[in-house]
């Protein structure tokens, strides 16, 4: 049976309940078996065990051996996952991935698989709700008739009259899919394998938009255009994700790198899930929901949905900066505003505080321009917010495609003027009236009059960060943040009470000296008197 904390601190020696000052409210240091428990908590997550609190009772406090053992433990690394977390709110699991056109669901009869959308119901069948004595969309009996790439043939189909309207129904086909080893039952015109088609001299690949619209169309060899139960397919590739983000964290906090490489570093690790996300399934998308098309340079190898194992990838583009441009990262946040709001707060420790009065033009600005660097009142936060939003500007918003395929995304599209498409409304000014109509949206004020919007657009989220690394900012802030979580205050360094400015002078010195290595800061840190007293 497990001892209890109390039993094992009454009996070890040179314990007393005496040792306990009488009120909370008077600054003591922390007895060595206190400090013991709060390292212990704040490193590692956990209590110390009896054995390390015995272990002390020949120590006079807490060694530095022990403190830097608990740097490099496995214990550290969660903790560190566990506070950055804190900063980027890495769950995407309310994020829709994909459309109707991609999802397939289980029908009662028969208990078959079938792509959602109405649309494709009403192209494979005649009709969006076919609803037979046969069975639901597709007929419950086994196709067995095909033409090449698994197409139902014509002597395999049957025809029935529903409402007037003749319909048509193909049975099923067993399939082993890309996210089990257990066969399934799908409708076989869903579970079409047709790769690609070509229409007038053009190739359509079959998990594209433009695919939806081909009747030769279906879920792709194995499924793998198409997403499949939830927790099976989706969730997965949203825990990679968040674990992508995570590794990233590992690398600076037990993996040696500097904490610089947080937010610079073009490379990331991918593991099967996210390579065969990027590759079959985020192509298949409805501009009504997030756009994640692979970037041309991104390498993106032929991968296994079960392999689980994580590689280093250098992801094609100068522009990636570290978690920054990773999907966890730019689905959480889905607005350049957001994503360049979120970095200000994490890593310049600074938040946008609205003026105290409101603006009239009289004072210069606009009530009504579209361009909020020149709106009375909001301009003086917008002035900051638009040149950073920039840095993401080429990267889709709700989405985390990079648009530099300049075929796909000019940055000017004049046939977009006054378009009722979709992609247009997704991506362009729309609106004669407005600012630079038919300009690529992130381009809309990257004119002469905002060169640093200019600057940013080609810079990318990089040139931010590479900045306020220059000038220090970036240091100032790790410092201040790990100081918060770890001393459960911030620093004093506004008001009546500013005793630390030198103390962030030095741990931030000492940081940028010592390669930016995040364990080095934490050591410093919990080795300050105001650490080790009773706060």
């Amino acid at each position: 049976m497990r001892k209890s904390l109390l039993f094992v601190l009454l009996t070890l020696p040179g314990f007393a309940l005496a040792q306990v000052s009488p009120t909370c409210d008077q600054a003591r240091d922390l007895d060595k078996y206190q400090l013991l428990r709060r390292l212990s908590l704040d490193l590692r997550g956990k209590v110390p065990t009896y054995e390390e609190y015995a272990a002390l009772d020949t120590q006079a406090t807490v060694t530095p051996a022990t403190v830097q053992s608990w740097l490099s433990s496995d214990d550290f690394r969660i903790a560190m996952r566990r506070y950055h977390e804190e900063l980027f709110w890495p769950n995407v699991s309310n994020v829709a991935l994909n459309g109707t056109n991609a999802q397939l669901t289980l029908l009662a009869t028969p208990a078959a698989y079938a792509i959602s959308s109405t649309g494709k119901r009403r192209q494979f069948r005649g009709a969006n709700d076919v609803n037979t004595a046969l069975g639901l969309q597709c007929g419950d009996f086994e196709q067995t008739q095909f033409t090449a790439g698994f197409v139902p043939a014509t002597a395999g189909i049957r025809t029935s009259v529903v409402n007037g309207v003749t319909v048509k129904q193909e049975g099923w086909r067993m399939v082993t899919p890309y996210w089990s080893t257990t066969p399934v039952k799908v409708c076989a015109f869903d579970a079409m394998e047709t790769a690609s088609v070509t229409v007038a001299g053009k190739v359509i690949e079959c998990n594209t938009v433009e695919g939806d619209a081909r009747v030769e169309c279906g879920c792709g060899p194995n499924l793998r255009f198409c997403y499949g139960p939830t927790a099976a397919v989706r969730t997965v590739i949203e825990n990679a994700m968040r674990e992508q983000l995570n590794l990233m964290v590992d690398r600076v906090s037990t993996g040696g790198q500097p904490y610089t490489e947080l937010v610079t570093s073009r490379t990331a690790p991918v593991n099967g899930p996210l390579v065969f996300w990027k590759r079959y399934l985020a192509p298949h998308l409805t501009y009504s929901r997030i756009v994640a098309l692979p970037d041309p340079a991104e390498p993106l190898a032929n991968a296994d949905f079960a392999d689980a194992t994580w590689r280093q990838a250098d992801r094609g583009s100068a522009l990636h900066a570290g978690v920054l441009t990773t999907p966890a990262y730019l689905l959480r946040f889905q607005t350049n505003r957001g994503r360049a709001n979120r970095f200000r707060i994490d890593f310049e420790c600074e938040s946008f505080v609205p003026p105290s009065q409101l603006e009239t033009p009289a004072q210069g600005c606009s009530d009504s321009s579209g361009d909020l660097t020149q709106r009375c009142t909001c301009r003086y936060c917008h002035r900051q917010l638009e040149p950073m939003a920039a840095g993401w500007g080429q990267f889709s918003e709700a989405g985390t495609t990079l648009m530099g395929d300049l075929t796909l995304f000019p940055r000017t599209k004049a046939n977009c003027v006054n378009s009722g498409s979709t992609f247009c409304n997704r991506f362009y000014v729309t609106d004669d009236s407005a600012d630079n109509p038919g300009a690529l949206l992130p381009y809309q004020y990257a004119n002469a009059a905002h060169p640093d919007i200019t600057a940013a657009l080609t810079a990318g989220p990089k040139g931010r960060v590479n900045t306020i690394v220059a000038d220090g900012t970036f240091a100032r802030c790790a410092v201040k943040r790990t100081w918060a979580y770890f001393m459960k205050r911030d620093m004093r360094l506004v008001g009546v009470d500013v005793d630390e400015a030198a103390t962030l002078q030095a741990l931030t010195t000492g940081f940028q000296s010592n390669g930016y290595r995040l364990p080095w800061l934490v050591e410093q840190i919990v080795s300050q008197p105001g650490y080790r007293r009773v706060r």
